[in-house]
């Protein structure tokens, strides 16, 4: 079905959506029940209602309201390659599997796609820089680095898609899903995705740092979804994961973990009045990044984010790393299932470059082995505001721990402001059953 016959002809007063209806049929609903595609961010519900919150599309007219279940109809709904920049008001509901890999005439690209357009092996690039051969320890350079810059564009052609101004995205039932894709909310205000699975945003061409630690290490491009130079952004009911090659399945090479994978969420570059809640993020290492960079001084005042009711399991770290931000991180339920491996587990909140986390009432169920002083991590910050942090049923301070094991370094215990933005704080006890019960896609 084209996307124009896919146009539904809704208006703010028309006849609301369920978000348990079929593909492509509108359903009458009760008098309070909102059409998920028209639904705002409440009051006070994190720094997204700052500053005149965040409607996303709910303005949008008849013909900028669409249902799309493939990859072509979502990006011809986002406006495509003009989506950028773009502040028209639209509402898109997405149904079903939608796999980013998919091109218009229906044909479906793969990695060796990629590769046989740029004229590029990354399998010939892996072979090239190995430390242990020829090249040694330094930086990758040359033709071969060209070549898969050309690889990496056309893969980003393909599976990266931005998201313009004043745009609601919303999943219908529960197993709207996208896979494969980048999405980037870019130089956006007012932006609101929900009640959608993101998964497995792999990069085909990982490149090699030796430089990066004191063993190098491989690093991707791509984020699920990537907000960055935005204002007024709420994700809300989303699944966010690494899809069929979580960090436990990753290959080896140079002795080093071979990353596909780089953010599920990053928060970065100047983003301003973000919420993020009620999502479950799944297995994964790099997941939350709110600021890119210690030199990056034009982020101080901007990077206020709320991140609340959230599920996060089995992840490594970042979750979040603040660099600047005044950032509030509360109810959040933190949980390593009897599979996880303690030695995957960094941190959880990463106390970055002149940030200002504020850390109240979550829940942190960890994995034996996994080491309670980690679930703070220093990374050149100074202090943090951290209360009614609940440890395996057990009430604990978290920064207290870190300075414990960390005497020489220690942090402070005041971020030096109180959030206003807030709404239904529970308890730390009662986060695991509520956040457990309400996080995630397909369960609005």
């Amino acid at each position: 079905m084209s996307l124009v016959s896919r146009r539904v002809l809704l208006t703010a007063a028309a006849v609301p959506l369920v978000l348990g209806a079929s593909a492509g049929s509108a359903v009458a609903a009760p008098d309070d029940e909102v059409d998920p595609g028209r639904e705002v961010l409440a009051a006070n519900d994190g720094w997204a209602a700052h500053d005149g919150g965040t409607t996303g599309g709910a303005a949008a007219g008849a013909d900028h309201v669409f249902h799309v279940d493939n990859w072509p109809e979502l990006r011809a709904a986002l406006g495509g390659d003009d989506a950028r920049g773009d502040t028209t008001p639209r509402i898109v509901y997405v149904h079903g599997s939608v796999d980013a890999y998919v091109r218009a005439d229906g044909t479906r690209t793969t990695c060796a796609t990629f590769e046989q357009e740029a004229g590029f092996s990354q399998a010939e690039y892996i072979e090239t820089f190995d430390p242990a051969g020829p090249w040694g320890w330094e930086e990758p350079s040359g033709p071969l680095v060209e070549a898969q810059d050309a690889a990496a564009d056309a893969q980003a052609a393909q599976t990266q898609q931005h998201i313009g101004s004043n745009v609601t995205i919303v999943g219908v039932g529960d197993d709207a899903s996208i896979t494969g894709a980048s999405l980037s909310i870019r130089d956006s205000d007012n932006v609101i995705v929900r009640n959608l699975t993101v998964s497995d945003s792999t990069d085909c061409f990982p490149e090699w740092d030796p430089g990066d630690g004191q063993e190098g290490n491989w690093n991707s491009r791509y984020d699920n979804i990537s907000v960055r130079t935005s204002t007024h952004v709420w994700i809300d009911h989303n699944t966010l994961d690494s899809g069929d090659v979580p960090p436990s399945e990753l290959d080896a090479v140079y002795g080093r973990p071979y990353e596909v994978h780089d953010g599920l969420l990053d928060i970065t570059h100047g983003a301003d009045l973000v919420t993020v809640s009620y999502n479950h993020f799944g297995e994964h290492d790099k997941t939350m990044l709110i600021g890119s960079s210690d030199s990056r001084t034009e982020d101080r005042g901007k990077l206020r984010v709320t991140v609340h009711h959230n599920r996060f399991t089995d992840i490594g770290q970042r979750a979040p790393r603040v660099r600047y931000g005044q950032v509030h991180v509360y109810n959040n339920l933190y949980e390593q299932t009897p599979a996880s491996d303690p030695e995957g587990f960094h941190y959880y909140w990463g106390v970055g470059h002149e940030s200002a986390l504020y850390v109240q009432n979550n829940y942190v169920d960890l994995a034996p082995g996994a080491d309670p002083a980690s679930i703070v991590g220093h990374y050149g910050g100074t202090a943090m505001t951290e209360t009614g942090t609940v440890l395996d049923r057990r009430p604990v301070s978290a920064l207290d721990l870190y300075n414990a094991a960390n005497p020489d370094e220690p942090l402070g215990d005041d971020a030096g402001w109180d959030p206003i933005y807030q709404v239904r704080v529970l308890p730390g006890q009662a986060v695991p059953g509520y956040v457990g019960a309400k996080a995630g896609a397909g369960v609005l």
